[in-house]
C-alpha cells in the first residue's frame, strides 16, 4: 500500500455525516460543531467585521496561512465541504440535480460507494466539473447576484494589480466556469499560488469599492472570489501548469432539488 500523500480537509458550518468522519483529517468551521477529532475554529471575524462576506474563503485563506505546517509530509490537499465533494469517477448512484444540472445529488447513506473520493493517496490534481454558461460568466453573475459588485471588484483588481487590464478583460469574458471550484485536489504549490492571489483579491473587503449586502447576497465577496478562483484554475490548465483533470460534482441532498446555503 502506498504511503499517504494527501491531507483531507473538510469545510462547513455543519458537520459531515458522522458515519464517514474517518475521511476527515482536519475540519475547519466558523463555529463549534460536534464530531470531527481535529477541528479548527475559524470565525468570520478572522477577516474583520465584514468577514462573513467571504463565506468559506475565510477558512480557505486561514488554511493558506498555515499550509506548510498543517500539510507537512503531504504532497496534496483535498478540499471538500460538509455536503459537497468531487468524485474522480462517474457516480454509480444518485440523480442529476434538477436545479444544479452540473451536480449529482446523493444521500448520506450512499457515501460508501465513494471511498475513492476520499483516498489519502492521490495520483494528481483533480478539479470540479466545468460548465459552459450561456452568455458567459458576467451575464450569469448578473442573473444571480448584484452586477455592480462584480464591476467594482474588477476595478479593484486592476487598480491593485491583482490582474492586469487584459487579464481582467479575459476574466470578465470567461465562457467556462467551475462551480464550487475551491473543492478538489490541489498540490501544495497550486494551492499556495491560487489562494495567494485570492488573498490579495480578498482585500476588496477593505476597499471603498466594497458594498455590504444583506440576505443571500451578504456573501458577495465569496461569490466574487469563486469566479476568480475558477478563472485562475482554468488559466493554469491552459498554461500547462496544471493538468486538465476534472471530476464529478457530488452534493449530499435528500432530494434532486439542492437547497442553497444560508
Amino acid at each position: 500500500m502506498s504511503a499517504p500523500n494527501t491531507l483531507n480537509v473538510c469545510l462547513g458550518h455543519l458537520p459531515f455525516p458522522q458515519t464517514h468522519e474517518r475521511h476527515i483529517d482536519l475540519m475547519i468551521a466558523p463555529r463549534l460543531i460536534a464530531g470531527p477529532k481535529r477541528l479548527a475554529l475559524v470565525e468570520d471575524s478572522y477577516f474583520g467585521p465584514h468577514g462573513s462576506a467571504l463565506s468559506e474563503y475565510v477558512q480557505l485563506l486561514w488554511l493558506l496561512d498555515r499550509l506548510q505546517p498543517l500539510a507537512a509530509g503531504r504532497d496534496y490537499i483535498r478540499i471538500f465541504h460538509y455536503r459537497r465533494f468531487v468524485s474522480p469517477e462517474a457516480p454509480p448512484v444518485g440523480q442529476r440535480s434538477s436545479n444544479l444540472p452540473w451536480a449529482t445529488a446523493i444521500r448520506a447513506a450512499d457515501l460508501d460507494a465513494f471511498e475513492s473520493s476520499f483516498s489519502r493517496v492521490s495520483p494528481g490534481e483533480l478539479f470540479n466539473t466545468p460548465v459552459q454558461f450561456h452568455g458567459g460568466m458576467l451575464y450569469q453573475y448578473a442573473q444571480s447576484h448584484v452586477l455592480e459588485d462584480m464591476l467594482n471588484f474588477a476595478r479593484f483588481l486592476t487598480e491593485t494589480a491583482v490582474l492586469s487590464p487584459l487579464e481582467c478583460a479575459e476574466f470578465l469574458s470567461m465562457q467556462l466556469h467551475i462551480p464550487s471550484c475551491n473543492i478538489g485536489i490541489f498540490t501544495k504549490a497550486s494551492y499556495a499560488e491560487i489562494f495567494g492571489v485570492l488573498r490579495r483579491a480578498a482585500s476588496f473587503l477593505d476597499s471603498p469599492h466594497f458594498v455590504s449586502r444583506t440576505g443571500y447576497q451578504r456573501r458577495s465577496v465569496g461569490f466574487l472570489l469563486e469566479r476568480l478562483n475558477s478563472y485562475l484554475i482554468i488559466r493554469r490548465i491552459r498554461g500547462g501548469i496544471s493538468q486538465s483533470s476534472f471530476g464529478h460534482n457530488l452534493v449530499i441532498s435528500d432530494t434532486a432539488v439542492v437547497s442553497g446555503t444560508q
